[in-house]
């Protein structure tokens, strides 16, 4: 059996009872999204909206420690929100809760999955130079 390693913490929120009006500005409440991630101390390396008709909205910022992404449902009042990281022990839950009132939020649930690899050792080969390569170094 090989053994498991921690790669990384994935949080999937469901908030219920939201703000119909803020849910319905998907610009508005992705900005309030993407400013709770940014405040959080992730590293956003991209980002994009797309907007259902007549109305939902998914937003993700693709992150340097993985993502975010949030599903709404306006008509409903609920948001889907995963936060997948890799900055393992990293507190997201003050995060989680910004977005939680940001949205107006009534309820909410959370799991937290830890995500695990089987590994096995692996030695990288050592890199071998060739007489013109070490020619070029030394030049």
């Amino acid at each position: 059996m090989n053994p498991t390693m921690k790669l990384g913490e994935h949080y999937i929120c469901d908030l219920s009872n939201c703000n119909r009006q803020t849910l319905m500005d998907a610009e508005r409440a992705y900005a309030l999204f993407a400013h709770a991630v940014r405040q959080s101390g992730l590293t956003v390396v991209d980002e994009g909206l797309y907007k259902f008709s007549p109305h939902g909205f998914t937003a993700f910022l693709l992150l340097a420690e993985s993502h975010a992404s949030l599903h709404a449902w306006p008509e409903y009042g609920y948001c889907a929100i995963d936060l997948f990281t890799c900055a393992i022990g990293k507190d997201l839950i003050p995060l989680i809760q910004q977005i939680k009132e940001a949205l107006g939020a009534d309820n909410f649930t959370l799991r937290k999955l830890d995500r695990d690899a089987e590994v096995t050792s692996f030695t990288m080969p050592a890199p071998t130079l060739t007489a013109s390569a070490f020619a070029s170094l030394a030049a």
